[in-house]
Formats: C-alpha cells, structure tokens, sequence
C-alpha cells in the first residue's frame, strides 16, 4: 500500500486496528474461538521510506509500539460489533507484547481481497412496532450497513440483520441459530452528524431492524454496502423469459454472496464456512459468472493443507480444530474436481501441477479400500445426495450412497487421465483410464439393469450416470426415457439434491428430452427454482422447500443449486470449451419459444465470446455469434452440418438439407469478427 499521501509534515502516527477476523471470531456452530489457530492474535507490519537520496528507512512491529483498547469494544464474524464513538481518542498506553510467529509458512495472497464494491439503497420502511423499523433492501445480499445517525452522546442504535419476516412484518431471525447478527453503534454526539460503518463482520441479510434511533428515519438513514471478493465479473446472460432471468439473476447474487474470502455456503448464520461440494458443484457456473481462477487456486492451498496424512481430503475447507477428519463423495472429490474444472475454464497446466500430488493420493485413498471398483469403503460421513426432496432428513439415501460415491470415482478417474496427459504424464494417463474402465464395467454389473433401469430408479442416479457416461451406450436411451418419464409422473417436477440437481438438465438434453429440461427449468410449482422466486427469493435458497421445515438448517443463499447458471450458458446461450481455455467453443444453443430470446456474453481467457439465439414456433431462426482471436469454434444448427469458425473466417459452407416438405438452411454473413446465421426457407 502506498503511504505516501497519507504523509503530512511533523509528526505521523502508525496506527492500526486489530480484530477478531476469521482468525480469532468464533467459527462453525461450535462457538469455539480461535478454531482454526492459537492465540494470541499478532501483528505484524513495516513502513518502508525511500527517500530522495537513494537511502531507506524502515519501520517495523518491535518493543516500541503501545496498545491501547478502541472503538470498538467487540467484533465478530457471526455475532457483529459494538462501536462505542466516545472512545474514538483512547491512548494507547500500555506496551505492547512481542508474540512468537504462528507455526506456519507465510505465503502472499494471491486472489483478489473482500472489498466494499457497490451500495444499494432501501426500497421501503416500515414501523411494524413503536420505535422498531424494518428496512426492506429487495435484495439479499453480504455486507453491512452504513448509518447516518444525529443525537445525544451515548445513545446505543441498534442494527438487526435478517433474511426474512415475521407475519408481523417484524424480522424473523430464527434461521440464524447462534448467530446473533447485531451491530450497536454508541454516539459520540456530534452535533453535525455521524456516520458508522462495522469494521470486522459481516452479515448476510435483505432486512435490517433499527432501534434505538433518535428521532425518526427515513429511506437516507442507512445504506446497504455490498462485499465481496474482487473477482471480476466475466458472464452476463440476458433472457427474454423473465422467470429464467430471475433464476440466473439469483445464482450470480448467492455467487456474490458467498465469495467472502473463501466459498462459503451461506453468510448469514453461525456457519458460513467452505463446504467443498457446495463449491464443486457450482464452479462450472462461477467460473462463467466470475474470474475465479485465483480465487479457487488459493483455496485449494488450504484444501491441500487439510488434506489428512492417508490421502483424504476434508469436506470443508478450512476446517475448524474441533470438527473430526471427516470425508464424503462428492465433497472430498472437489480436491480432484476444482483444480480440472479451472484447467479446462483457463488452460493453465500449471493449477494441474499444482496439486497434481495431491490428487493422486486422494484416488489411491478410494482404490485401495475398493479393489473390486465399487466405492463401499472408507466413504466417511456419507452425505450421500444432500436434502433431495424424498429425504425425511438431509442425508437420507435416496439414491444408493455407493452409486453415488462409485459415480464421483469413476468421474475422478476420467478427469486424471486427461489431466495427466496434460501434463506429459503418460503412464499415469494409462493407468487412470484403466481405473476408469474398471469402475465403469463394476458400475453397469452393480447398477444396471438391462431395461435400462439404473440404482433404484432415483433421479439422481440417471443424471450422475448418464453425465458422467456410466450407463452403456445402448442403454443410455432407455436409461433417459426413464428419467424423463419420472419426471413426467411428478407432474414435471424434479426429485434431485445437491449432487444430482446440478446434472439433470444435460442429463435430459444429452439423452434428446430439451424440451422437458427446459419445462423443468421453468417450473414454478414445489420443488423448483421457480417456486423460490415465487415465494420472493431473490438468491437461490439452501433446501427447495425453504420456509416450510425446520429453521435451524434453512439458509436463503446458498448457491448450490444455482448450478443450473451453467447449463444456462452452455446449452441455452451456446457457450461451451471443448477444450482447455475456450481454444475450441461448442456452440449447439437450445432454442425454446417458452425461453424466447437468449443473449450471453464471457470474457474468456481468449477473449469476448457472445451469442444471440433467437427463433420461432418452427424453432431456432438466426444465431448471432462473435469469438475471440486464436478460438476456434464448432457451430451446430439444425437442418446443417457442422461449422468450423475460426479468426473471423468461416471454415464450413451451408449444405441445404430436405426437412419435411422445405428446404431449410442457415446462410452465414460475416463481419468485424462477428458472425450471423439466418435461417431461409424456400
């Protein structure tokens, strides 16, 4: 940080305030301190000086600093902060103590920090009691607030942060569990005004209650600070159908909302940690939405640091000292399934290298304990399909928990092999695809019958084995007609949890049943995404029947099941890698009148990639595309053979095609590195 406009001439102060952070504040529900490291907390810091004459001065942390108590009397990540003004000027008096350096290696940061990044001002206020008013921002989202207050010294205004209402219309803080989401604020009673910021919590909420206010607020009192960390934003999509956009809308805001340092699965109860399913399933997405790259890079150091001495790695990262070594399909597996995921988003070999180690002692962890290819052993907690709708609890196995954990196996195998040859590996390239085929042949004996029939029917289980090319191919028709036909027998509706629901809808596009992928995506009726935004989301909820079950597991953002974003982009905008950093583009939109017009646009590591897809009731009619330089990009479209594009230049010609009783084609018009494709009938 450059300190030199903060110089002025005479003397300088070199001030800083500490607090509890993720460090030191309570984390997980076990209300422990100090969970993740010993105390005390420690600082440590220089103030470089280059002067004019080529000589430096050094300022460091040493015997001569002095402490002093602040402002603020407590600050904690769940509880919040009380800031008591009048004590703004306190002398730091006393010495402060020389700490030995924490048993560990200090490394740079290399992602982005959590900055402040926008504001949002209240939609409304209401005065559900005498002196208590409900500030309603008509957006959940993580921060906090800023407060412009006038009054008398001493006066203690109180700011209250929740997802939801009472029936009241006060605030309804149940499904915060211990957290107790409160910031005070202690006038110092200045007769021009004050304003107040938190300095070391956060909160995740879309209402806030005041009390304690002098006088009366308006809309101007308070402010809502958004924060997050600084990835930048990559995706847009834009969606004539107003539910769709809704659904992607609420996935970005949950995106937002839990990127705080680490991936957490919610912001707003005593929780808020790096579960790494939550995070493995949603990456295809975030990595659309945001540039994640050194984000997810620095989190898998600290997943590789949880990583247990026999191979497993853990299922949240980082992971408080009290919680056991604990492992599960599907969450363990994002070790294996984050570091390819940013491979084939970016390119980079190097994330490859990385935790190349790593990944092979999580998958000699699985084989050792399976010889015979299907995961029974050694899978841990077993969470299993986490809260899919038949369960009566979160974990109940309505999939068989060793198909869906053989299914992550044999999804592992795959990805090494092709990372190892990456990476010039070859004999481990073999060997992973060996492994692969032998889950692959124990998967089909163990799950498949001959009908088709995969596990016990599930949803989940036809969507992770289709997708993940389980089933044998000529069963995979079968296989999908059973999974639609489920579906159809539910009225359309869809039965998945955290490990199938992110799957389903390819599973039905791969398997020729879009349109009912799309009729599932816009379902409003219970259990869907739909029905979230019809009871008022505006971030995508933790469980599909959120506000009907218990409170003390019912977070509203949590961006798990905002997986589907990614489909989103891939099969209805058309923007697909077929291969590592988008050198290769899939674009095979899905068109659907009841979606209407789907615009994208993804600033790949290559650069801009964009798609309009627009049609009719005969179907898709024009494809607007624009690609960026060194790409090259393989086009589908109904009644015409395949198209390669590449730098600006067609590489493909339109072939007409007999459809019925037309001639249907596409013809290409080609401009300053757009392309357009119309469809003509004759």
């Amino acid at each position: 940080h450059d300190a030199a406009p903060l110089l002025k001439r005479g003397s300088n102060d070199l001030a800083a305030l500490i607090g509890d952070g993720w460090y030191a504040s309570a984390f997980s529900w076990t209300n422990e301190r100090y969970s993740l490291g010993d105390s005390p907390r420690r600082f440590l810091a220089q103030l470089v000086l280059d002067y004019s004459d080529g000589s430096r001065e050094v300022i460091a942390t040493d015997a001569s600093w002095r402490l002093g108590p602040s402002a603020v009397r407590s600050s904690e990540i769940y509880n919040g902060e009380d800031y008591d003004a009048r004590k703004e000027h306190c002398e730091c008096d006393r010495p402060a103590a020389i700490g030995s350096a924490p048993p560990a290696r200090r490394v740079a940061q290399i992602d982005p920090p959590i900055r402040a990044l926008q504001s949002l001002a209240p939609h409304k206020l209401t005065q559900p009691r005498p002196g208590v008013w409900v500030f309603d921002f008509g957006q959940n989202f993580a921060g906090w607030c800023r407060l412009r207050v006038k009054g008398p010294a001493g006066t203690a205004v109180r700011l209250r942060h929740a997802e939801i209402l009472l029936a009241d219309g006060g605030i309804d803080c149940a499904n915060l569990r211990g957290a107790r989401a409160t910031d005070t604020y202690t006038l110092r009673g200045d007769p021009a005004g004050e304003v107040y910021e938190p300095h070391f919590t956060y909160h995740g909420f879309r209402y806030v209650e005041l009390t304690g206010y002098p006088g009366r607020p308006d809309l101007t009192s308070i402010e809502g600070i958004v924060a997050h960390t600084d990835a930048r934003q990559t995706g847009a999509l834009a969606l004539e159908n107003s539910l769709a956009q809704r659904i992607w809308h609420n996935a970005l805001w949950s995106q937002r909302s839990n990127f705080f340092g680490v991936p957490t699965d919610c912001p707003q109860r005593d929780e808020r940690m790096g579960w790494m399913g939550d995070i493995q399933v949603f990456l295809d997405a975030a990595a659309f939405n945001m540039d994640v790259d050194a984000f997810i890079r620095r989190f898998m150091g600290e997943v590789r640091a949880g990583q247990t001495a026999d191979g497993a790695f853990p299922i949240v990262t980082p992971q408080p000292r009290s919680f056991p070594e604990m492992v599960t399909a599907g969450w363990s597996d994002a070790g294996v399934i984050l570091p390819w995921t940013l491979y084939r988003r970016y390119g980079d070999i190097a994330v490859i290298q990385e935790n190349w180690p790593a990944m092979q002692r999580w998958l000699d962890y699985v084989a050792d304990a399976n010889p015979d290819f299907i995961w029974r052993r050694r899978r841990g907690l077993d969470l299993g399909d986490w809260l899919s709708v038949d369960a009566k609890s979160p974990s109940d196995a309505t999939t068989p928990k060793a198909l869906v954990a053989t299914a992550f196996w044999a999804r592992c195998a795959s990805l090494m092999a092709e990372m190892a040859a990456a990476i010039g590996h070859a004999d481990d390239a073999a060997r992973y695809a060996r492994m692969r085929a032998g889950i692959e042949e124990a998967f089909a004996r163990e799950f498949v019958r001959s009908d088709g029939t995969v596990g016990n029917d599930s949803q989940t289980g036809y969507s992770l084995s289709l997708r993940f090319g389980l089933v044998p191919a000529p069963l995979r028709a079968a296989a999908g007609e059973r999974l639609a036909a489920d579906i159809e027998r539910r009225g359309t509706r869809l039965s998945t949890g955290f490990l199938g629901t992110p799957y389903l809808l390819d599973a039905l596009a791969d398997t020729g049943h879009e349109p009912l992928a799309v009729a599932l995506l816009l379902q409003t009726q219970y259990p869907s995404w739909g029905f979230m935004i019809e009871r008022g989301a505006t971030t995508m909820w933790e469980r599909w029947n959120g506000g009907l079950v218990d409170a003390s597991m019912n977070s509203y953002n949590h961006y798990a099941y905002g997986a589907v974003a990614g489909f989103m982009y891939r099969r209805l905008a058309g923007i697909a890698a077929a291969a590592p950093g988008f050198r290769r583009i899939a674009v095979d939109p899905i068109f659907d009148r009841r979606l209407g017009r789907v615009r994208a646009r993804y600033d790949s590591c290559l650069g801009p990639v964009a798609t309009d897809v627009r049609g009719d009731r005969r179907g898709l009619s024009r494809l607007g595309l624009e690609l960026p330089a060194n790409s090259m990009a393989e086009v589908r479209l109904p009644g015409r053979p395949h198209d390669w594009l590449e730098g600006g230049r067609p590489l493909g010609h339109a072939v007409p095609r007999l459809i019925g009783t037309e001639v249907s084609h596409f013809t290409i018009e080609v401009g300053s590195g757009r392309y357009d494709f119309r469809r003509e009938h004759t």
